[in-house]
């Protein structure tokens, strides 16, 4: 089973990535998935820990559904990195058992080699600042040119252009180390034919590298 992370800025389009590895049949997770599944799921532990640490901080923080207000709480910590460092002690924690449970239950049931791909691959914003890129075999970096990810970030998310630069800027800034530590890095400004031809390359240029080890 041959793992990949996928990491990038707001608009880069790594989302666009890993679906392509998703139609090629590979088993994908995508980290926001299971970060919503911890938010709402009161009988987690993650779901109790955030509780505990946030709840006398942020008025209205369990919905009436017991889901955790994720705007809520993001307005918190967005404005205190002490929160912000404590919030992502206790996800980064949860994420990488989570994953490391997934990948050796999906080794030991055989479940990859049955599809086709070989191939788990790991979609997560977070995938270096996190520690995850230590349990991939080979990390992928999406980025793109900044006035590309402004462009596509205030249409995605239907914010003003302003907005979405400082965002872009933000990340550029926070994330120029992680480019460096990718075994791959796929520059997405153009159409989506051409990033799948860039996908293609990467996938042919991976399996190489496999089977020369």
């Amino acid at each position: 089973m041959i793992k990949i992370g996928i990491g990038g800025i707001a608009g880069a389009g790594k989302s666009a990535l890993r679906d392509m590895f998703k139609d090629d049949g590979a088993f994908v997770v995508n980290l926001d998935e299971v970060a919503h599944g911890f938010y709402s799921n009161p009988e987690s532990d993650i779901y109790a820990r955030i509780k505990a640490e946030f709840e006398s901080r942020v008025a209205g923080l369990i919905n009436p559904d017991k889901s955790v207000d994720r705007k809520k709480l993001g307005e918190l910590v967005f404005a205190d990195r002490a929160a912000l460092d404590k919030l992502n002690a206790i996800f980064y924690e949860a994420f990488r058992a989570y994953i490391e449970n997934l990948i050796s239950e999906l080794e030991k049931k055989s479940r990859i080699a049955n599809n086709g791909s070989g191939l788990f691959v790991l979609d997560a914003a977070v995938l270096f600042d996190s520690g995850l890129d230590a349990l991939m075999d080979f990390n992928v970096w999406v980025g793109a040119k900044k006035e590309t990810l402004v462009a596509r970030l205030a249409e995605r998310r239907k914010i003003g252009e302003k907005y979405a630069e400082s965002i872009v800027e933000t990340q550029l800034k926070a994330y120029a180390p992680f480019r460096e530590r990718a075994d791959y890095v796929i520059d997405n400004d153009g159409t989506l034919a051409a990033l799948k031809n860039m996908y293609l390359k990467l996938i042919k240029e991976i399996r190489e590298n496999v089977n020369k080890s």
